[in-house]
């Protein structure tokens, strides 16, 4: 018996005590997207799965905060963005990931969806993406499907 408890007590020693035991976890990092409305309207902005915001000009909308491994490549607002001119069908609605976009984003890749090297987005603080929307944007908006 005392055989076996040494035996146990030198394992745990040497599992705990030397190292062998490692933490697997990985480090993760919070990430913040913001859509800025500066096109001189409110907008109606649709995403996190439905949530839907009316945004004043000169107002930001604010995906959520979320926690992501080092080294994360990007997501916006769980991948689905709609933008929309309140009390009209016109907007953009974009998909990432590879979904079809419908052909109704303002960009035909998936730019929006993204913290790599082509991104629409500037860091302007650690993990903090923005883009700006501006009036330009709204002069090519699609016809919406109604809601």
């Amino acid at each position: 018996m005392k055989k076996h408890l040494i035996i146990a007590v030198l394992t745990v020693c040497a599992l705990t005590g030397c190292g062998i035991i490692i933490d697997t976890s990985e480090e993760k990092n919070e990430y913040t997207y913001i859509l800025k409305n500066e096109t001189g309207q409110s907008l109606q902005i649709t995403s996190d799965f439905g949530r839907m915001e009316l945004i004043p000009d000169g107002e930001a909308f604010k995906c959520i905060i979320y926690s992501a491994p080092s080294g994360f490549q990007g997501g916006l607002c769980s991948g689905e963005l709609e933008i929309r001119i309140p009390e009209t069908n016109k907007g953009y609605r974009c998909h990432g990931y590879g979904v079809a976009s419908e052909g109704l984003c303002f960009l035909q890749d998936n730019k929006v969806f993204t913290i790599s090297d082509n991104t629409i987005f500037t860091e302007i603080s650690s993990r903090t993406y923005e883009y700006v929307l501006t009036p330009e944007l709204l002069e090519r908006t699609y016809e919406l499907p109604e809601e």
